[in-house]
């Protein structure tokens, strides 16, 4: 008999119950906060908040505060709270015995005060809000509130929710977050395009939700807005990498004619931290790539990385879209040979001031053309 199974004649005051296990304690329904929905599961009021508790799951009592807890981390729940039954335990929740640790242990001096310094190095404000619950919840029963949610009746959304969901994938899909109301309605708040795209779908009838309780609208809103502005969007330059590290054909195909070139690609986005030799329009790489195939593509980069060695290409992107026109589209009699000799008439930073203060990639890469293939035709001239 495990120690679950016998705990509520324990002289510490302390009782558990296995949800599953039948009957029911008389004491669990004056915790629970409602009834027992459909699929089996049910809330029960804690210190911290509303906990949902699945078939498996572990309650434990102890002088009328109750804690959640997985099947297999209850014993070591029960063992810390007879060892420390004068200190507070946090209300872990299910998979959270991190949070508190095997309890029983003890520490030196020198450890005690070792903890007690990076306490003090870590302020942190107390948690905002009280834990959530996370359920699988039917297609139907969701929905989104028009009042604060982006709307989806444009061109971009409609693409992305149909590219989702042509090509779902469960490794991508994180718990959507929702607002469980007053009157039991589940309101969307972070995952409006994921649930949109499994509707389309007949082969998946729910989705995992990370589900809380706000006081009203006005709070939702609040958390929409809050949800949305902290995504940091993904750079070119980090996407490029990760499409690399993922053995992304066209990010392969883009490094290797830039390393046979001579160049890099850069790390970073800021052209403050760029070195000499590196360059970070893979976009413009691609659409010459997809356009104008690999050989003008490689050309055009060979001549830059031959134009301006050990330099900086603060405006390369410009310059190699210049590059890659005149070669796509050479005038009568142009001879591609010159074009090194007449970039190197001028450094890679000069070639850019005839891009300065343009808005819009073909502006600058139109001035680009137009000013080398100037430099071109006097250079031929004077020969």
């Amino acid at each position: 008999m495990t120690r679950t199974q016998h705990v509520a004649t324990h002289g510490k005051n302390i009782r558990a119950w296995t949800h599953g296990q039948l009957p029911m304690p008389d004491w669990i329904p004056r915790h629970m906060a409602g009834g027992i929905d459909a699929n089996g599961t049910f809330e029960i009021k804690t210190d911290v908040g509303h906990i949902r508790v699945h078939p498996g799951n572990v309650i434990v009592e102890r002088s009328g505060a109750v804690w959640v807890c997985e099947g297999g981390e209850a014993d070591t729940l029960i063992e810390r709270l007879e060892l420390h039954a004068d200190q507070a335990i946090p209300n872990i929740g299910p998979g959270k015995a991190h949070q508190f640790g095997s309890g029983g242990r003890s520490v030196n001096k020198e450890n005690a005060g070792n903890d007690r310094k990076k306490a003090r190095q870590i302020a942190c404000q107390p948690p905002i809000g009280s834990l959530p619950s996370i359920e699988w919840i039917q297609l139907s029963r969701l929905s989104v509130d028009s009042t604060y949610q982006r709307s989806t009746d444009n061109e971009t959304s409609r693409r992305l929710i149909t590219s989702i969901a042509a090509k779902f994938d469960w490794r991508l899909c994180t718990p959507l977050v929702v607002s469980r109301r007053s009157d039991d309605t589940l309101v969307i708040i972070d995952g409006q395009h994921r649930w949109m795209a499994v509707c389309m779908r007949s082969d998946i009838p729910q989705l995992p939700c990370c589900i809380f309780r706000y006081a009203n609208i006005e709070e939702e809103a609040r958390m929409f807005i809050v949800a949305n502005r902290a995504r940091k969007p993904i750079s070119r330059l980090d996407d490029y990498y990760a499409a690399l590290a993922a053995a992304d054909e066209d990010a392969m195909e883009i490094q290797e004619i830039v390393t046979r070139t001579g160049l890099r690609i850069a790390r970073n986005t800021s052209a403050a931290a760029w070195r000499p030799g590196e360059i970070a329009f893979t976009s413009s790489i691609a659409n010459a790539i997809r356009k104008f195939g690999p050989a003008i593509t490689s050309a055009a980069l060979t001549n830059m990385a031959a134009a301006f060695p050990n330099q900086k290409m603060t405006h390369g992107g410009a310059i190699f879209g210049g590059i890659v026109r005149i070669m796509s589209q050479p005038e009568p009699d142009f001879d591609p040979d010159q074009l090194v000799t007449v970039l190197q008439t001028r450094k890679a930073d000069e070639w850019g001031l005839f891009a300065a203060g343009l808005h819009g990639g073909d502006r600058r890469v139109e001035a680009l053309r137009d000013a080398i293939m100037t430099a071109y035709r006097r250079l031929s001239a004077a020969a």
